[in-house]
This record gives structure tokens, sequence and C-alpha cells, in this order.
């Protein structure tokens, strides 16, 4: 039996890398895909480091011919695919006021219609097969709204929903949806992919003193995560593996506990201590 093909987007670096080796070394048949073939280098040392095989391809998830033309190429080597593996993405950080439209939009490019874009490509070679596993990374920041983020937030938000739905929507042809959903993790989102709104940095912003000190705790918070790359890795896999995979895999203690507060605090009482408590941190920097 062939090795089943899964497609990984956004495997130049972190969460994507990491499960396309982590894919390999259990079997699958893996195609990593990235936006710039100039930052293969880390994801070919890595590989040969462990010894395992992934097969690189140009694919941007904004730009539809590099999406056909990525399928293609994996029809003809694979000859289907059994899953696929939504980690590209962007990010802005800034106080909503301070986020422009155009910077808005091209989260929502990546993340949201991106991701629908590389999906509605796959859904008919997954249907051929009458099987087929799809997976979105989100974030817990698609359940919980935290300031500095309200465009981020507000895409996996998106993502969550749609997720849910398409799930729905595909079972019957054999095909499952999950979501996995991180908590803090240190990859290169918060270093070299960082990506902070013009506006955020202006002196004059009525934010500018609160985003400072947002900008040192989200730093302390990430040297501290405990959660790594290849936790959320190992997520992906039981939700490609299991014989009836959930809808929602949380992946770091943190997250895990402040979603179950959420669900068990009565009301809207979650929602004033967690707000409360984020102001509190923020306004404590000094």
């Amino acid at each position: 039996m062939p090795e089943d093909a899964v497609l990984v987007t956004g495997a130049s670096s972190g969460i994507g890398l990491e499960t396309a080796l982590c894919l390999a070394q259990n079997g699958y048949r893996v195609f990593a895909s990235m936006r710039n073939l100039d930052r293969r280098i880390a994801l070919d040392a890595e590989a040969a480091r462990r010894g395992v095989k992934v097969e690189i391809l140009k694919l941007d998830n904004t730009i539809p011919e590099t999406i056909n033309e990525t399928l293609e190429v994996i029809r003809g080597r694979a000859g289907g695919l059994y899953g696929l593996v939504n980690n590209a993405g962007s990010i802005i950080r800034g106080y909503f006021e301070d986020v422009s439209e155009s910077e808005a939009r091209q989260v929502f490019e990546a993340n949201v219609f991106g991701t629908m874009a590389v999906t509605r490509a796959v859904l008919p070679l997954m249907r051929e097969a009458g099987r087929g596993r799809i997976v979105l990374i989100t974030s817990i920041g698609g359940r919980l709204g935290s300031p500095g983020n309200a465009v981020y937030c507000a895409s996996k938000f998106a993502l969550e929903g749609f997720g849910e739905s398409l799930n729905q929507e595909v079972g019957s042809f054999g095909i499952n949806v999950s979501l996995v959903e991180p908590g803090v993790v240190r990859t290169e989102l918060f270093g070299r992919n960082r990506n902070t709104a013009a506006g955020a940095l202006e002196p004059s912003s009525p934010y500018a003193k609160w985003f400072q000190n947002l900008e040192v705790l989200t730093d302390r918070e990430v040297q501290a995560a405990v959660t790594s790359a290849g936790q959320v890795a190992g997520a992906v896999l039981r939700a490609l593996k299991a014989p009836t995979p959930r809808l929602r895999y949380v992946v770091g203690r943190r997250a895990s506990l402040l979603l179950r507060l959420r669900r068990y605090l009565p009301g809207e009482t979650f929602d004033r201590i967690w707000t409360r408590e984020l102001t509190r941190r923020i306004s404590s920097i000094s």
C-alpha cells in the first residue's frame, strides 16, 4: 500500500517545519510547501539530520496559480492526497485602531481566504478517494480575544467557524476536519516573522504606551513558553491517525486551563476576570 500523502503549508519554520518532519518520521509521504523556496535550508538540514524525506514545493496560499500547480505535482507524484495541514498564515500586532485596513486584509487573505482556497482545491481529490483529513492550525486566539491582537484573533475565530461548519459538510464523503489550537509557542511569528502595524509604532498613538508594555509582556511569555512546536505536530499526527478524530485538539496546559475555566465559570464571569487580569498585567509593566 503506498504511503498516505499529506500536504503541509507554511513549512519553512516553526510549527509547519516540525509537523512536516514529524509526519515523515511516522510514515507519511510529506509534501512540505512554502512561499519562498530560498527558506528551505532549515527544513532540508533537519530532514537530513533526522534521516527522513520531505518533498518541498512552492505554494503561496494567496496566489491561486501556485496552489493549482502544487496540487498537479502532488497528483502526478502520489496519485492523490490523504491529508492537508493548513498551517500557513500571518500575524499583525497592534491595537485595532492602529491597524490599517490594508494590513488587516493581508492577514485575512493569508489566514482565512488562503486557507479556504487550498482547502477548496484539495476537496475534489479527497472526495474522489472517498477519504481524507483536513487539519487547520488555529490558536487559543481563535477562542479567546486579547488586546493588541484584534485582527489576528478575528482571523482565527473565522477559521474556527469555517472548520466546524466544513466538518459538518464533508463528513458524508469520508473526510474529517480537525482544529488544532495551540497556546503560546516560541516560533518565528514572535521573531523574524513578527509583523507590527505601522500605526502601532507611532508615538502619537493613543495606545502607544499600552502597546509598548504589551510587547514587553509578550516577549516574557514567549521566552517562558513551555508548549513546543513538537507538541503541536504531535496533535496534528493524532488528528491524522485517529480512527475517529476529534474536532478540536487544544495544545498546552495553560491554554487547556483557560478554556476549561471559560467553559465552567457562569455567564460573563470569565470574560470580566480575563479582561481585568490582562489589563492589570499590561499596566504593571514599568
